[in-house]
């Protein structure tokens, strides 16, 4: 259901905003906006024709942002074999079958999800060739930093024992040479041509359809990670047709040009908008990418640097001297400090001219050593986190950084330095579903082993919550009036099915919505109980 109101009156509900306590139980809504937060009676009395819905005690909070995520992958990852879950190999391998019997065409079959973490065997194409035939399978890891292909896609790549790895990816070899079917970072790229002929067929109905499925998760507004051309302009477009609001991240590709155009960071409204430079200063901690200080604990390297340094710097300078703000990739501590070097180094070059209008921040921060801590809030960089990938990966960094994991997802820390946080998924990695990373964000409950990983790094609700609003919002120069839950804010809000704080953090992860407005809009309503009074029924435009 989508309605248009001229007036909406929510009532009944335990409000929050990111700026502290907020007096009453209702919202009126009108025009796009909110008009005012007060008693019901008051704000009903503002508003008599206006339609009603009654949280019926629930928290009613400003409407998520998901600030990390990549959605036109998403939306297409939502039609293909999903392995997220699957605790075996075997377990994956029967979601293939299943998918390849459901779809008996010769066109690539694309999946995505698969964590071999906990897997009694790794991936091999040995494995997908026993139930594929000659059609090619490629599956993508959760955090699509690597595939897992069979032979067909091998020889439609044209990736031999000779194929060489390139600079900044690998194909992983059997003793004999031969490539395995896993294949890293961007050795990917020799599956491009197959994986663009699988689809879906993007189009306005997939990537609507998309917007509504985040629109019943709470979520009006995206930052999106995707940097290519194409995919900027489906944003926008989607952004034009008022499905979701848009921080546009663009690569390097594109800053030649947006810079000689005179477009930086912070153009646009509130609908669509240019965000930041996206760099990678490395991989990931499940393929052991992820750049270190020190060896891995269980890996006699240190991983991957994707950019240099002074590479870093001088991209971050050149973008801060166009006006751009910059977003860089750093999961390991020593891309961490790299990335942090980057941004000190470019405030020191481009000192006293104008700053750019949003700020920079870094992507992930998975680990962070303590000596890098404070430098975020001294330096204005925000980090931009997801706590699904912490449940996710629990296992991974026991393995992989041992004693070092204290400092591994560091919300608690980063928060108490005075660092801005910001929340997302970075789906498709993981599922865009903002209870769950809220109840990561509170529990850090998982892994084989049970239990808290690093409780000590938990976050209260209030703080999760504003990594959710506040935080998204203020990376895109739109805070306070996108956000919040106060008069004149963007008429963007969430009614959830329950009082959230009254929630225990092992059951908030089951929240759902069951009204969001976007723009004053009814964009998704799970209750069919939206009173419109006999009086208004001339007044009010539906659709």
């Amino acid at each position: 259901m989508i309605a248009t109101l001229r007036a909406l009156l929510i009532t009944g509900g335990r409000l929050w905003s990111p700026e502290g306590p907020v007096t009453g139980d209702a919202v009126l809504l009108e025009h796009g906006r909110i008009v005012t937060v007060g008693e019901a009676a008051t704000l009903a009395a503002l508003a008599p024709q206006a339609q009603r819905f009654d949280a019926q005690g629930a928290t009613v909070t400003p409407a998520l942002c998901d600030a990390h995520l990549h959605f036109v992958p998403w939306a297409q990852s939502r039609r293909q074999c999903d392995l997220h879950g699957a605790h075996t190999r075997a377990e994956a391998l029967v979601r293939v079958q299943r998918a390849l019997a459901a779809d008996s065409g010769t066109t690539p079959l694309v999946g995505r999800g698969w964590d071999e973490s906990t897997w009694e065997a790794m991936p091999d194409r040995a494995a997908l060739d026993a139930i594929s035939g000659t059609r090619p399978v490629l599956l993508y890891r959760h955090d699509f930093h690597a595939l897992w292909v069979n032979s067909a896609a091998l020889r439609a790549a044209g990736a031999t024992r000779e194929t060489p790895d390139p600079s900044d990816g690998v194909f992983v070899r059997d003793a004999a040479g031969e490539p395995t079917g896993l294949v890293r970072e961007n050795a990917v790229r020799a599956f491009e041509a197959q994986l663009a002929a699988a689809g879906p067929l993007i189009d306005e109905a997939l990537l609507d359809e998309a917007a509504a499925a985040l629109h019943a998760l709470g979520i009006t507004s995206v930052h999106d990670f995707q940097r290519e051309a194409v995919d900027i302009a489906r944003m926008r477009a989607l952004a034009g047709r008022r499905h979701l609001r848009v921080l546009q991240q663009v690569g390097l590709e594109a800053l030649a040009h947006l810079e000689a155009a005179g477009i930086a960071s912070g153009v646009g409204d509130a609908w669509f908008r240019i965000g930041a430079l996206k760099l990678f200063a490395d991989g990931t901690l499940g393929s052991r990418t992820a750049f270190m200080l020190a060896r891995y604990d269980d890996a006699d390297h240190r991983g991957m640097e994707v950019l240099s340094r002074d590479a870093l710097r001088e991209h971050v300078t050149r973008a801060a001297r166009a006006g751009f703000a910059t977003t860089i990739h750093a999961i390991g501590d020593a891309a961490v400090r790299h990335a942090l070097d980057a941004f000190e180094a470019a405030q020191a070059a481009t000192r006293g001219a104008t700053p750019p209008a949003l700020p920079s921040r870094v992507e992930h921060v998975q680990l962070c050593d303590p000596a890098d801590r404070d430098r975020f809030a001294a330096l204005g960089i925000a980090a931009s986190m997801q706590p699904q990938h912490c449940l996710s990966d629990i296992d991974a960094a026991r393995a992989a950084w041992g004693e070092r994991c204290v400092h591994a997802y560091p919300w608690e820390s980063l928060r108490a330095s005075g660092a801005l946080l910001a929340f997302g998924s970075d789906a498709p990695v993981e599922p865009p579903v903002a209870a769950r990373g809220l109840h990561a964000a509170l529990t850090r409950a998982g892994g084989a082993r049970g239990g808290r990983f690093e409780p000590a790094q938990c976050v209260t609700l209030d703080v999760a919550l504003r990594a959710y609003t506040e935080g998204p919002a203020r990376l895109a120069g739109l805070w306070p009036s996108s956000g919040a839950l106060a008069a004149g804010a963007e008429g963007d809000v969430v009614v959830w099915d329950r009082d959230l704080f009254a929630t225990s953090p092992e059951d908030i992860g089951s929240a759902r919505a069951v009204l969001t407005t976007l723009g004053g809009k009814i964009v998704y309503v799970l209750r069919c109980d939206v009173v419109t009074p006999r009086a208004s029924s001339t007044g009010g435009e539906t659709s």
